[in-house]
């Protein structure tokens, strides 16, 4: 299990604290999840870095060991990668927090030729914790593609705060795992293409997020989009890549991890 030195705790601090100023996060027009949830034991948040800042991402949990999330998710020191589990962001102890122990990322495919990096298909990657999951986390399994989803996903309320020097409008962050459902207006076998006109869904910081039909896991979050008038450019389309196209990857993957999914 992992174990924070007080700096270390200080720079997750800092970085989660940092985050609260950045860009919309998360899940937006959403309910906060209860930990005697389903969601609550399947979900968790990946905190990176890279040149830019820190970053937060969502995780689904495929097995004991085995996270399911978007590869940009994965990017810069994979020692400096956090795993955070629970409904919260705060007061985050050791037995909430992991390492990540490997990585594999999904290779590029004719699919995603063309396309620009928040509808890419192939956005995928298998995390491996350096410690097992806290007590009492429940993998999930894959369903076809639904008529709507559930996501989840960390940090955002549906508050729009004053625009900035730009105009932009952003959301508040605080640290609270959300769920909300988003209408798919259109599918094929490779995307899953989520209406979030109606002032909910998910957004920047929400890369991975998994996508539930009646319980079972049938897409990740690559991005969102919307017409370029809006100010809040995630109330308009989010992508989601379509697991059913990945199901012997993901399989033969997590063997190849030492992961076997059961």
């Amino acid at each position: 299990m992992a174990v924070l030195s007080r700096s270390a705790r200080f720079i997750l601090a800092a970085a989660l604290l940092a985050l609260s100023s950045a860009p919309t996060l998360a899940v937006f027009g959403g309910k906060p999840v209860h930990d005697s949830e389903p969601l609550a034991k399947s979900v968790a948040a990946i905190l990176y870095h890279d040149g830019s800042g820190a970053h937060l991402c969502t995780a689904v949990l495929l097995g004991p060991k085995l996270l399911l999330t978007a590869a940009h998710c994965t990017e810069g020191n994979r020692a400096a990668i956090k795993v955070i589990f629970g409904t919260t962001l705060h007061d985050i102890g050791d037995d909430r927090l992991r390492t990540v122990a490997a990585i594999a990322r999904a290779g590029k495919t004719s699919a995603g030729k063309g396309k620009y990096a928040y509808q890419d298909p192939d956005d995928l990657a298998l995390v491996v914790l350096g410690s097992p999951a806290p007590s009492g986390s429940r993998p999930t399994g894959s369903a076809p593609s639904p008529a709507a989803v559930t996501i989840a996903g960390y940090g955002a309320t549906s508050e729009l705060r004053n625009p900035n020097d730009a105009g932009q409008r952003r959301l508040g962050f605080d640290g609270i795992l959300r769920t909300v459902s988003v209408p798919i207006a259109g599918a094929d076998s490779v995307l899953l293409v989520g209406n979030q006109g109606q002032g909910t869904g998910a957004c920047t910081g929400d890369s991975g997020a998994p996508a539930f039909a009646d319980g079972h896991l049938v897409g990740i979050l690559v991005g969102v989009s919307s017409p370029r008038a809006s100010n809040d450019y995630c109330r308009g389309t989010a992508w989601f890549a379509n697991l059913g196209r990945w199901r012997d990857w993901i399989e033969t993957t997590a063997r190849d991890l030492g992961q076997p999914l059961n």
